[in-house]
């Protein structure tokens, strides 16, 4: 990552491209992905412990989706990195992958998510989504991961393990910040 200053922005940002693993095609996060994404995301239990409580409309995912695929926040101060996931083999979009980089002193961490639709979870579709994602921002030069999970929300928490993220004693929002370094 060119890490030069420039007016405006405090650093270049890497900016997300496909990924593919042997199930899944990461594809960068597109305004049109929100015709497709709206039924992935719709189930209610889905929202048990991430998010508003309630399917996003699709009003509110082009909304979204038109902020986070700028790839930069308002202030420059980070790189927003969103994928959807699609399954390779069926050409179906199952959920989302996102890291938010920023500077910590020298470093760059980033701030990561999931998110699996109802219907494709238990699959082990998560923990290879974000293992390419993670992979992907390693050599982008990310060596510190977060991210905040429910306490309650088991699965996430597995996948949280499975990628090698350890649960520190901080909580965000009722949420347990995980932590990771990752080779430099």
């Amino acid at each position: 990552m060119n890490t030069a200053e420039r007016p405006g922005h405090s650093v270049d940002w890497p900016q997300a491209t496909v990924i593919a693993t042997d199930r899944l095609l990461l594809e960068p996060l597109a305004v049109h992905h929100a015709t497709e994404m709206v039924e992935t995301l719709s189930s209610p239990e889905l929202y048990t412990h991430i998010g508003g409580g309630t399917s996003p409309t699709l009003p509110d995912l082009e909304h979204l989706y038109t902020r986070q695929s700028a790839g930069t926040s308002p202030d420059g101060d980070a790189g927003w990195l969103n994928w959807i996931i699609r399954d390779a083999i069926r050409s179906i979009t199952i959920g989302y992958v996102q890291a938010t980089v920023t500077r910590a002193d020298t470093r760059n961490q980033a701030d990561i998510a999931w998110v699996i639709g109802t219907d494709h979870q238990g699959q082990g579709f998560a923990t290879e989504a974000a293992r390419a994602m993670i992979d992907w921002l390693s050599d982008h030069h990310v060596t510190e991961l977060r991210a905040a999970i429910h306490p309650d929300n088991a699965a996430s928490n597995r996948v949280a393990e499975r990628l090698g993220l350890r649960p520190t004693d901080a909580i965000d929002d009722g949420e347990a910040i995980w932590q990771s370094e990752m080779r430099a």
